[in-house]
């Protein structure tokens, strides 16, 4: 029927274009918690990055979505095509080199106030990007590296890099299938809130995720499974003393499954809800080890007041046990709370607040209760000049020890699209950490100039 390709081609160039939009976002150098459009599944927790659009979910975006209808969007929605490169295309690609430099001036480089050293660092970070630009899947590919370079405390130098895979099988109008996966060797510095007291260096972590999921996203019933498993592997450092040191014991594996559902009242409001449960295994040393399960639920609502203001509000129970007897089991409420205000069209207004556990083992602890409010604005002064403020209060208890940390930190930032190929970017950052341990006691200031070249 003649009507027939002229629905499906506009339907499948909608869905390129949105790939491509999710491609970009997941390989971003720095991302933070936002509110999702009503539309989609909302991202209750991190979930490795799956792509849980569907064909249905894309098409009914533009209906479904107030905000969009009217014309408003956030800040960092901007139409900013002007400032974006245009890669290289081979054959059903388009790939995306980049590279990036900073200049960092950190006043408290090792994190404590027992030991204050300021110093200057340079980080270069290269990465390419292969974008697929299939006309239904996606099957994308990003390799990244860091170097760090410091002006005198060259025993803090590292190198790290990363290899990141996502896909999307749209199998039909309904469902996907969905897949992530990354090999990375990363370094955890010496200010880092789980790093041991006493390194010398910075420790060297090979990490290795993968992730697998089927979506269903059609009327007003929606959902995720997914399933996947984690593994942190502690490389050995030595002590200021230059004494070796065993980091095996703090090896983690984590096995997890979860369901994400939702259901649509109506274009402004959604029930939303997950179930999600693990088991992890840790090597531990002879005295210690953090091995058991752990569950979690939580449910709520996300709606809006009006196409301007976004709330996710949603509150659950979250339960660790362990097999070693000696070690208490956690049980912890569990809440997060978003909003979002589209306070002006330069300016977008952001706020979280979470309590969660955290599961990543420490050097002397087995992961920690977390409590955290957050704010941020994000403000364009000019459409190729943004500026963000962004505040954070975070309390930590954490699990094996009587450790208790109280942070605060305030971030001001500007990033100049200059050109398609050019991004600079300027930030300044304080630091304020008081812990019952006067060891992880913590005032810090970071100045920072970079560039980025993207082709």
């Amino acid at each position: 029927m003649p009507s027939a390709p002229s629905n499906a081609e506009p339907r499948q160039r909608r869905l390129k274009r949105a790939c491509r939009l999710l491609a970009g976002a997941t390989m971003a150098t720095a991302t933070m918690p936002l509110l999702s459009a009503p539309a989609a599944a909302l991202d209750l927790d991190s979930d490795g990055g799956l792509i849980t659009d569907t064909v249905a979910s894309r098409d009914r975006l533009r209906f479904y979505d107030a905000a969009k209808k009217y014309g408003a969007e956030r800040v960092s929605d901007r139409d900013r095509a002007y400032a974006q490169p245009d890669g290289m295309r081979a054959g059903n690609y388009l790939i995306f080199p980049s590279i990036g430099t900073a200049v960092v001036f950190d006043d408290n480089l090792l994190g404590t106030n027992l030991e204050r050293i300021s110093d200057f660092r340079t980080e270069l970070t290269p990465q390419i990007s292969f974008q697929s630009q299939l006309p239904r899947h996606v099957l994308d590919l990003s390799l990244g590296g860091k170097l760090v370079n410091h002006l005198n405390q060259t025993d803090q130098d590292y190198a790290s890099a990363n290899a990141r895979l996502d896909g999307a099988l749209h199998f039909d109008h309904a469902h996907t299938i969905s897949l992530n996966a990354l090999a990375a060797l990363e370094h955890e510095e010496r200010s880092d809130i789980t790093s041991p007291r006493d390194a010398a260096e910075p420790v060297e972590v090979h990490h290795t995720r993968i992730i697998g999921g089927l979506t269903r996203d059609v009327g007003k019933l929606y959902g995720t499974m997914s399933g996947g498993f984690e593994r942190w592997d502690y490389q050995d450092t030595i002590s200021g003393a230059g004494v070796p040191l065993d980091q095996d014991a703090r090896d983690l594996d984590v096995v997890s499954a979860q369901i994400k559902l939702g259901y649509r009242i109506s274009p402004g409001y959604e029930l939303v809800g997950k179930l999600r449960a693990l088991k992890q295994w840790n090597r531990g040393d002879a005295v210690t080890d953090y091995d058991g399960i752990g569950y979690e639920a939580m449910a709520g609502v996300a709606f809006e007041t009006n196409p301007l203001v976004r709330w996710r509000l949603l509150g659950g129970y979250g339960i660790r046990e362990y097999e070693q007897a000696s070690i208490d089991s956690i049980a912890s409420s569990l809440v997060e709370g978003q909003v979002q205000w589209l306070a002006t069209q330069r300016m977008t207004i952001y706020g979280t607040a979470s309590r969660s556990i955290v599961d990543r083992v420490g050097s002397e602890v087995g992961g920690r209760v977390e409590t955290l409010v957050r704010g941020k604005v994000e403000y364009e002064l000019l459409h190729n000049l943004v500026a963000t403020l962004d505040g954070e209060l975070k309390d930590s208890d954490f699990i094996g020890v009587a450790r208790q940390d109280r942070s605060w930190s305030a971030k001001i930032g500007l990033e100049y699209y200059h050109t398609k190929n050019w991004l600079f970017t300027f930030g300044y950052e304080h630091q304020f950490r008081d812990s019952n341990d006067n060891d992880f006691d913590l005032t810090r200031n970071r100045f920072t100039v970079g560039a980025k070249f993207r082709y």
